[in-house]
């Protein structure tokens, strides 16, 4: 009798060790502590431009043909950051991201731009309305399990 109920202690205290969900990683990205804020990036482009930054945010939408895009913004405004992924030499997307991870917190690694046009057909298809203002080329985006609050 004894050595089932140390069973059963031992049972119920390796249940409760749950160990913590970790982000979801696509493409590259280096552990960063200091992502900049997207409020930043967007009221300040000019200062993260032509570089590689790490931006924090949250994901507002995602291309649902091949996850090759995703839009990045704040809770609290509409300004955001359209992130696509970098293609390879044979013109193969870098990484892809699950079309299923709007309203979570992501980072976003690679160069942001600010382009005087772009129209890509599969882009308006899928988010209609007001293109945005700034463009990342990422080489990663590391994405949190849980949705933003």
């Amino acid at each position: 009798m004894k050595y089932n109920l140390i069973l059963v202690v031992i049972f119920f205290i390796a249940c409760n060790r749950a160990e913590p969900i970790s982000d979801a990683v696509y493409g590259i990205v280096p552990d960063v502590a200091d992502a900049i804020p997207i409020e930043a990036v967007v009221s300040e482009p000019q200062h993260y431009t032509g570089t590689n930054v790490a931006v924090a945010g949250t994901v507002h939408e995602v291309c649902q043909m091949d996850g090759c895009w995703l839009m990045l913004r704040s809770i609290d405004t509409e300004d955001g950051l359209r992130v696509h992924a970098e293609m390879d030499k044979d013109g193969e997307y870098q990484f892809t991201v699950p079309n299923d991870i709007s309203g979570r917190r992501a980072i976003v690694f690679g160069v942001i731009s600010i382009p005087e046009e772009w129209a890509e057909a599969h882009y308006q298809e899928d988010a209609p309305g007001p293109r945005p203002v700034l463009s990342m080329s990422a080489v990663g985006v590391r994405v949190s399990p849980e949705e933003s609050s």
